[in-house]
């Protein structure tokens, strides 16, 4: 026969084998960069100046999310 069962249920397992090892290495890839870039919200959060409030008047944005629309 062409294709008996052990060659197909090799192939199988061959696709599943390169799969998770795909998947493994991706999650390595993004925990190492994880790892080495900074924080991006503590570094926008640092960059941010303070506020400055003048006349003893709050500044129009108040809650933080950058809308000064009311």
């Amino acid at each position: 026969m062409l294709l008996d069962i052990g060659t197909v249920l090799a192939g199988i397992g061959l696709a599943i084998v390169g799969f998770v090892v795909v998947i493994v290495v991706c999650a390595v890839i993004l925990a190492l960069l994880a790892a080495i870039l900074p924080n991006y919200e503590g570094r926008t959060a640092a960059e941010r100046p303070e506020k400055v409030e003048t006349d003893g008047e709050p500044s129009p944005d108040t809650d933080g999310d950058g809308d000064t629309a009311a």
